[in-house]
C-alpha cells in the first residue's frame, strides 16, 4: 500500500473491511452504492453554488435588514436556492422523468434553508452579512499525515461553518437513506482531525443528513477526538496490513451491505469461506449473473443432508417410530405392514401403512389408539391420514432439518433460469423441490393465507428470493406492498431486492390502489403491443424481440391486503383492479401474489379467489379458513414456521417453505 489513503476509501473500511482490501487489489476505486441517492450529486452542486453566492447574492434577500422576521428570512432563502434547482433542472431535461426524486430534492433543500435560517436568527446583523459569515467555506480539497506510520490522508470536505461567535464546524452534507451515526461520526472527526492538523483549524464535526427531512449528527470536539485516537488512527494502521495482505481483512458485521457490494463477484472469490449475508438468497440477486450459480459457489458447504440415505439421523429416528407404530398395532391384535420405506422429510416423517388381511377399518380403530398413545408415552406428534384406500401416519419430527433455499436453488437451477417468472416453493417431504410458473395458467396468480407464526411473510422473501436468483431487472421487476410494514422492510432484503423494484415499496392504500391502476393501464398497453406485433402473449413478443426490447415479467406482491380494504370505496377500486388484473394479465406477463393472515369470507370473496389459481395455505386457525384458500380442510392441522399445503394444479401438496439463511 502507498502511504496514502482516500477518506472513501476509509468509509469503506469502516463499513467492510474487504471492499476496502478488494479496491486496493483490484486497482480501482470502489464507490459503494448502498443508500445513495440518485440527485446527491446535484444536491451538492446546488449547495456549493449557494456557497460561492454568500458574498453577492440575489437582491430580494441582500436587501432584508437586521431583525428581519425568520419567516420573511426564510421565505427569501428558501427561494434562492429553489432558483438554483431550477437552473439544474432546465440545464438538463432528464430530470423530468424522475418527479419523485426531484419532489425529495427540493423538500432536502427547503430543509436546508429553514436549519441555515435557525442559524443565521442568532447573529446580530442583516441576514445577508450573516450567511457571508455563517458559510465560511464550500466544498475544498484537505490533506493530511496522520497516525504513527504517517500515512496520507485526503479528503473533499463539504462546507465549513462558523456561529455567531466565530466558532467553526466542518460539514458533511448526505443526502442519503443510509442513516448509519457510527459511520457519519466517524467521517466527520476524521475531516476533523485533517483540518486540525493540516491547517491548526479547530471545527466541530457535524452531519447534516436528508432524508429528505433534516437528520442532524454532530459530536463535541472532545468526543471526536476520542474517536479518532482509539478507533480511527488504528484503522489507519490495520488498512495498510490488510492492502498489503487482502485475506487478512475481516468480514463486516452489516447484513445489509453485502447485496449492494459492487465488488460482490470478487468478494467470493479471494474470500471463499461461506458468508451467510453474501452467499445466502437473495444476496446475489441485485446483481444476477445468467447462467451462474451465483451465491451457490459454496454449495457443497450450504446443502444440507437430503432424504435419500444422507439424512441418516432422521431415517433411523423415522424406522424407530415405524418400528413403534408396528408394535403397538399388534399388540391390539392388528398385525400391519410398511409397504414402502419410511419418507424422511425436512420436518415431516411419512409412514405407509396396509393391513395385508382383514378389516381396514379395524386398522383405523387401533390406529387412532396407537396416534393418543405414541402423544402421551414419547410425546410425538402423530396425524393418522385416511385417502381412500390408502393409509398413513404422518410424524412431526421431534428435532426439524432446516430447509435453505440456496440447495433448492441449485437443484433446479435448469428450471428456474430458463424462463423468467419460475420460483419455489418448497421442499415436499419426498425431498422434491415443490415449484411453479407464473406463465402457467394454473399458477398465474398466488393466493397466500397464514396466521401469525406460520412463516408467511419468511416463504414470501424466499419466493421473491427464487424469483431474481437467474433474472435481471430486465426480465423481472416487483410492485410491493406491505401495509403492517413487517415483510420488506428488513434492510438486507430491501438491498438485495432493490434492483429489481418497480418503485419504492408502499405502506398504505393512498400508494396501493394507484399503483394497482398503473399495473392495470400496463396490461392494457401490453396488449396493444401485442395486437401490433401480431402475437398471442409476452412470451411469444419476447421470443421475436431482440434482447434490449423483450419485455419483463411484472409482480405484484401484497402482504396483509386485507388492511387496504378496511374502507368501502377503496374495497371496491381495489377488488375492481384485482378482478382486471386476475382475469386478463398473465398473457401480458403481469401477475399478483396476495397475502393475508385472515382468509374469511370478508377479505377473500368469490371475485378474489376465482381470479388467483394457485394457493398456498400455512397454518390457519380453522377448518372453514383452511377451505377458502385450498378448498378443503388439513391448513387448521399445519404446524407453523412455514409448514404449508399448495395447490398448483396438481392436487394439494404438502411442503416446507424454505429459509433464506441458518439465522
Amino acid at each position: 500500500m502507498s502511504e496514502r489513503v482516500s477518506v472513501t476509501e476509509f468509509r469503506n473500511a469502516l463499513r467492510c473491511p474487504r471492499v476496502f482490501a478488494l479496491g486496493r487489489l483490484l486497482g480501482e476505486s470502489v464507490a459503494f452504492p448502498i443508500g445513495s441517492s440518485c440527485l446527491g450529486a446535484t444536491f451538492h452542486r446546488i449547495v456549493e453554488r449557494l456557497a460561492k453566492q454568500v458574498h453577492a447574492p440575489p437582491p430580494s434577500f441582500a436587501a432584508l435588514p437586521a431583525g428581519t422576521p425568520r419567516d420573511t428570512v426564510e421565505a427569501r432563502l428558501t427561494d434562492w436556492v429553489l432558483e438554483l434547482l431550477a437552473l439544474e433542472l432546465e440545464a438538463d431535461p432528464t430530470y423530468w422523468s424522475i418527479p419523485g426524486e426531484v419532489d425529495d430534492l427540493a423538500e432536502a433543500l427547503r430543509e436546508l434553508s429553514r436549519h441555515l435560517v435557525g442559524r443565521l436568527v442568532q447573529f446580530s446583523t442583516a441576514p445577508a452579512a450573516a450567511i457571508a459569515a455563517l458559510i465560511q467555506d464550500g466544498e475544498r480539497p484537505v490533506e493530511a499525515t496522520l497516525g504513527p506510520n504517517g500515512i496520507l490522508v485526503r479528503g473533499q470536505l463539504d462546507a465549513l461553518y462558523a456561529n455567531a461567535r466565530g466558532e467553526l464546524e466542518v460539514i458533511e452534507y448526505k443526502l442519503t437513506d443510509e442513516a448509519n451515526d457510527d459511520l457519519d461520526r466517524a467521517q466527520v472527526a476524521l475531516y476533523r482531525e485533517l483540518l486540525k492538523t493540516a491547517d491548526g483549524v479547530q471545527a466541530k464535526p457535524t452531519v447534516l443528513r436528508f432524508l429528505p427531512t433534516l437528520r442532524e449528527v454532530a459530536l463535541s470536539a472532545e468526543d471526536a477526538d476520542d474517536l479518532t485516537t482509539r478507533t480511527l488512527l488504528p484503522l489507519l494502521g490495520r488498512m495498510q496490513e490488510w492492502a498489503a495482505e487482502p485475506t487478512l481483512a475481516p468480514a463486516t458485521e452489516r447484513t445489509d451491505l453485502c447485496a449492494a457490494c459492487p465488488v460482490a463477484k470478487e468478494c467470493a472469490e479471494i474470500f471463499p469461506t461461506r458468508l451467510a449475508a453474501r452467499d445466502d438468497p437473495p444476496m446475489a440477486a441485485a446483481r444476477p449473473r445468467p447462467g451462474a450459480l451465483n451465491v451457490l459457489q459454496e454449495a457443497a458447504v450450504l446443502k444440507p443432508p437430503g432424504v435419500r440415505g444422507e439424512d441418516e439421523g432422521g431415517q433411523r429416528e423415522a424406522d424407530e417410530i415405524k418400528d413403534r407404530i408396528l408394535a403397538e398395532l399388534k399388540k391390539q391384535g392388528v398385525a400391519a405392514v410398511c409397504p414402502r420405506a419410511a419418507i424422511v422429510g425436512p420436518t415431516l416423517y411419512v409412514i405407509h401403512i396396509s393391513r395385508p388381511r382383514g378389516s381396514v377399518a379395524q386398522l383405523d380403530r387401533a390406529a387412532e389408539d396407537v396416534r393418543h398413545r405414541l402423544a402421551s408415552d414419547v410425546g410425538i406428534d402423530v396425524e393418522y391420514v385416511r385417502e381412500g384406500g390408502h393409509r398413513r401416519f404422518v410424524v412431526r419430527r421431534p428435532k426439524p432439518r432446516k430447509v435453505l433455499l440456496a440447495p433448492l436453488l441449485e437443484q433446479k437451477q435448469d428450471f428456474l433460469a430458463a424462463r423468467p417468472g419460475r420460483f419455489v416453493v418448497g421442499q415436499a417431504p419426498d425431498g422434491e423441490v415443490l415449484c411453479g410458473d407464473f406463465s402457467d395458467s394454473s399458477t398465474a396468480h398466488l393466493l397466500v393465507a397464514g396466521q401469525t407464526g406460520s412463516g408467511k411473510s419468511v416463504f414470501i422473501q424466499s419466493l421473491i428470493a427464487s424469483l431474481v436468483q437467474f433474472h435481471g431487472p430486465n426480465a423481472i421487476r416487483f410492485t410491493l406492498i406491505d401495509p403492517k410494514r413487517v415483510t420488506f422492510i428488513g434492510a438486507s432484503f430491501k438491498a438485495a431486492v432493490s434492483a429489481h423494484l418497480a418503485g419504492p415499496i408502499r405502506f398504505d392504500v393512498e400508494e396501493a390502489l394507484p399503483a394497482i391502476e398503473q399495473l392495470v393501464d400496463l396490461m392494457e398497453e401490453r396488449y396493444r403491443l401485442f395486437e401490433k406485433a401480431q402475437v398471442a402473449d409476452i412470451t411469444e413478443f419476447n421470443e421475436q424481440e431482440q434482447p434490449g426490447d423483450r419485455l419483463e415479467r411484472r409482480l405484484l406482491v401484497i402482504d396483509e391486503f386485507q388492511d387496504l380494504i378496511g374502507e368501502r370505496d377503496p374495497a371496491k377500486t381495489f377488488f375492481a383492479g384485482i378482478k382486471r388484473l386476475g382475469a386478463k394479465a398473465r398473457a401480458a406477463g403481469i401477475h399478483m401474489v396476495l397475502a393475508t393472515q385472515r382468509p374469511d369470507k370478508d377479505t377473500v370473496p368469490p371475485i378474489i379467489k376465482a381470479n388467483l389459481s394457485g394457493k398456498i395455505a400455512l397454518q390457519v386457525s380453522t377448518k372453514t379458513n383452511s377451505r377458502i384458500v385450498i378448498d378443503t380442510g388439513g391448513a387448521e392441522a399445519l404446524h407453523g414456521k412455514g409448514d404449508l399445503l399448495a395447490s398448483l394444479g396438481r392436487g394439494v401438496i404438502r411442503a416446507q417453505a424454505a429459509l433464506l439463511s441458518e439465522h
